[in-house]
C-alpha cells in the first residue's frame, strides 16, 4: 500500500514537473512577444526598414534548453517543410513536399503512437491514412491515379475485411476496359476470403 502512494505521488510530481517546463516555454515566448511589440511600439513614427526578403537555409524554433521544437526548411528526413516537434526527438505535426514531388501533412500521437497522414501523390493520387499505435494501416480513403476512389478497412493483422470502391471503368468478361460507372463493396473474412460482395 506504501509502495502504491509513493508512485502516485512521483506520477504527479512527474506530470508537475512536465507542466512546469511547459509553462516556462510558453512564458518565454510570451515574453518574446510582447518585447517585440514593445519594440515596435517604441520605433513607431520612425521609418522602419523592412527586409524585402530573408533568405536562410533553416528557420529553427528552441526551448531554453536547446531542444528543438520546431523546424521550417529541410526536415531529418530529407523533405522540404514545416515540422513541430515533441522534445526535439518525436515529431507531432508535419507538413512537407518530397523530392520525388508528392506532399503530405502528418499528424502524430504522443510519443509517436497512432498516426494519421494525407497525401497527395505526384500523379495526383491522394490519399488518407489512419495508423494504430502500432503503425499498423487500419483505415485507408484515397483514390486512384485515374480518380477512382476507395474506402479500405484493414484488421490488427493487416488483412482487408471491407472494401468499398466505385469506378468510371470497368472490365468486361473477355478483358476489355469499357468506361461504365460501377460500385463495388466486398466484405472479407479474418483468412482473406470472400465473405460477402455486390455487384
Amino acid at each position: 500500500m506504501h509502495e502504491m502512494q509513493i508512485d502516485t505521488i512521483v506520477h504527479r510530481l512527474e506530470y508537475l514537473e512536465r507542466e512546469n517546463r511547459r509553462g516556462k516555454i510558453l512564458t518565454s515566448i510570451a515574453v518574446a512577444l510582447l518585447g517585440f511589440l514593445l519594440l515596435l511600439g517604441a520605433r513607431r513614427g520612425h521609418n522602419i526598414q523592412v527586409a524585402e526578403e530573408i533568405r536562410a537555409r533553416a528557420f529553427v524554433l528552441v526551448n531554453q534548453a536547446g531542444i528543438t521544437l520546431a523546424r521550417l526548411g529541410q526536415l531529418p528526413h530529407g523533405s522540404l517543410g514545416l515540422g513541430f516537434y515533441d522534445a526535439g526527438t518525436k515529431g507531432r505535426l508535419l507538413l512537407s513536399v518530397d523530392p520525388e514531388g508528392s506532399s503530405s501533412v502528418k499528424l502524430f500521437g504522443k510519443d509517436g503512437r497512432g498516426s494519421a497522414v494525407f497525401m497527395v501523390a505526384k500523379d495526383g493520387a491522394s490519399s488518407l491514412r489512419i495508423l494504430d499505435a502500432q503503425w499498423r494501416l487500419r483505415a485507408s480513403l484515397a483514390t486512384w491515379p485515374d480518380g477512382s476512389p476507395f474506402l479500405q478497412l484493414v484488421d490488427g493483422n493487416g488483412k482487408d475485411r471491407v472494401l468499398l470502391t466505385y469506378s468510371e471503368l470497368s472490365v468486361t468478361p473477355t478483358g476489355k476496359i469499357v468506361q461504365r460507372p460501377d460500385t463495388g463493396l466486398v466484405f472479407f473474412d479474418d483468412k482473406g476470403m470472400i465473405r460477402w460482395r455486390t455487384p
